[in-house]
């Protein structure tokens, strides 16, 4: 329902043509036209519009309508012109609740009743019309001001990946036990190294790598892995449930600076400081470009029919990300703004995106926070060489509780930062690279008469508490001196990923040092059984992350299988855990993959 400034009631439509002068609407056109008496020669007997098509069908309305003026000819000023037709709009529709919407066109363009010069429709072009457009619409009380549909941005939807609300009673209840089971093993360790020391872990002492690392890795980026292709099976539910509060994110994290740490003094040693520099920047540039290489291939795969890439493209909130159960169900596009970069020339906004890795598969996501602390490698090892290792770890808890004070502060706005914080994370990180660096001297005062007794107390104190929190809940009893409520609360309190709260710290450091004192007097059984799989998949463990995104696209996109029936997840699973050994024993793009 238009007005174009021409006719009159008792006319029909299109009689004065073309317009020949700006006029404010007859007063009761837009109601005379609702009641169908407007521009008719002949009175219309079978019910308006709104009567036949609305009400009798029980459909609600969308009104689209807007006011010409043309600026090339003399009469009425536009505001007036403007204005009366919206107040007739207001004023009308509030009598006719079928009407549930109201558009107003927005535009400049040609039309025909302006002799096809441009004619104005807007009415917030001017800011003293958009003001008095404003005023009218607050002054009738019966509209809804805001976004036509809930506003979604990029960071909402790389928040949900996270899913970090969980149950806190079953995800607690599996954390707790874990610890006890653990602490049992590793109070067990002492007893059999004195018993079987030729169990033990061949650590003679030189440098070079440690196969107890890679052999963690690998299990590591495995659990990694298994969790991303979402598909039932015992390896899933191990993953999901039986390793506590670490999740495969947290160690790989922590692992990589403490390999990382133990391996760059060597460049150091052998190539000089400023060469060694040199290379972990080319190595974080290869990182960078790999990642924009993932990216732009799944967006080119997307075009493939038989490709089901929404699966790792887009991302179905299951109620337990920051949203809460209202928003499950809403899906979210990751790829903002990526058919853009199909555009010429692709506008700056999405290129921005892109280059900022504000787009990118979910599973993948974490290679951001990879890609912008590889950057900072060559500076904290500058640091830690020189003896201020404190320094870097000052200035590393105190950005994680600026982080903690500020948690919408983002600095780069990237997708990976909604799920792994950098500020947050970095911590990890750092304390990894400290300890891989002085690996030697923390091993040798960690196993000496104190530090056996210091490190005993700490993993039987930290289990003990667990327990005696959940024996609390159990059985009806306060566990003084914590409240009655502290087993409830403690997850959402303490264990929350994203946020790296302190009890998932305690955990990334009580697991560390169990796993590291079980596999190194357990190491013979345990490199026999499982060594041929987890080490070379351990060494290899980024190369293995890159591939995992299309693994998980590929499970994704093959139809009509049950993949949360635990045979064929164990199947798929075990096939695909043996094609990465495969490929990595192979070599497979090794030159062009980081690993």
């Amino acid at each position: 329902m238009f007005s174009f400034g021409k006719g009159k009631a008792t006319e029909a439509a299109g009689r004065e043509v073309p317009l020949t002068t700006n006029e404010v609407p007859a007063a009761g056109e837009v109601q005379a036209r609702f009641d169908e008496t407007w521009g008719y020669q002949q009175p219309q007997t079978e019910g308006t519009f709104t009567q036949r098509f609305a009400v009798d069908q029980d459909r609600p309305m969308l009104l689209d309508t807007g006011a010409l003026y043309d600026h090339s000819l003399e009469g009425a000023a536009e505001l007036p012109v403007k204005q009366e037709w919206w107040r007739q709009v207001i004023a009308a529709v509030q009598q006719h609740p079928e009407v549930r919407g109201v558009t107003f066109l927005e535009t400049n363009r040609r039309e025909p009743e302006a002799s096809n010069r441009v004619a104005d429709w807007r009415d917030t072009a001017v800011p003293g019309i958009a003001g008095s457009f404003r005023t009218d619409l607050q002054d009738a009380d019966h509209f809804v001001f805001g976004p036509v549909t809930e506003r979604i941005t990029p960071q909402d939807g790389a928040a949900a990946i996270s899913q970090e609300y969980e149950t806190g009673g079953d995800q607690m209840a599996w954390i707790v036990w874990l610890a006890a089971g653990l602490a049992a093993v590793f109070l067990l360790s002492g007893l059999v190294g004195r018993l079987l020391p030729s169990w033990r872990y061949p650590d003679d002492g030189k440098p070079g790598r440690d196969l107890r690392l890679d052999l963690f890795r690998g299990f590591i980026i495995l659990a990694v892995v298994i969790t991303h292709i979402e598909i039932g099976g015992p390896y899933s539910y191990i993953t999901l449930h039986a390793t506590g509060a670490i999740t495969g994110a947290e160690m790989f994290v922590f692992l990589s600076g403490m390999v990382l740490g133990m391996t760059y003094p060597f460049a150091i040693k052998k190539f000089g400081e400023w060469v060694a520099a040199v290379g972990a920047w080319k190595r974080a540039r290869k990182q960078y470009l790999v990642t924009l290489g993932v990216i732009l291939v799944v967006f080119a795969m997307s075009f493939i029919p038989f490709l089901n890439t929404d699966a790792i493209t887009t991302f179905t909130d299951r109620g337990t990300g920051t949203g809460g159960v209202g928003a499950e169900g809403r899906v979210y596009d990751l790829y903002p703004n990526a058919m853009q970069l199909l555009a010429y020339p692709p506008p700056w906004y999405a290129i921005r995106q892109f280059l900022l890795l504000e787009m990118g598969p979910w599973p993948f996501n974490i290679m951001g926070l990879f890609v912008v602390l590889s950057l900072f490698i060559p500076l904290f090892m500058w640091v830690i060489r020189r003896g201020f290792w404190w320094a870097l770890l000052v200035v590393s808890w105190g950005v994680y509780v600026f982080q903690a004070l500020n948690p919408d502060f983002r600095p780069l706005n990237s997708q990976f930062e909604a799920v792994f914080p950098l500020l947050t994370w970095q911590v990890v990180f750092t304390h990894g690279l400290v300890l891989g660096y002085y690996r030697r001297q923390v091993i040798g005062a960690l196993t000496g008469r104190l530090g056996k007794v210091l490190i005993g107390v700490g993993i039987t104190g930290y289990a003990l508490f667990l327990v005696y929190v959940w024996a609390g809940n159990q059985f009806g009893f306060t566990p003084t001196p914590f409240p009655a409520t502290m087993y409830d609360q403690l997850y959402n309190t303490a264990y929350q990923r994203v946020d790296l709260q302190w009890g998932r710290l305690v955990d990334i450091a009580f697991f560390a040092i169990v796993s590291y004192a079980i596999l190194t007097v357990f190491w013979k059984p345990i490199a026999a059984v499982l060594g041929w799989l987890w080490i070379p998949i351990g060494q290899a463990s980024l190369y293995v992350f890159v591939w995992q995104v299309f693994f998980a696209l590929a499970i994704a996109s093959i139809p009509g299988v049950d993949w949360f029936n635990g045979w064929i997840g164990f199947a798929a699973h075990t096939a695909l855990i043996l094609l990465v050994w495969y490929m990595i024993r192979k070599k497979f793009l090794f030159s062009v993959i980081p690993r």
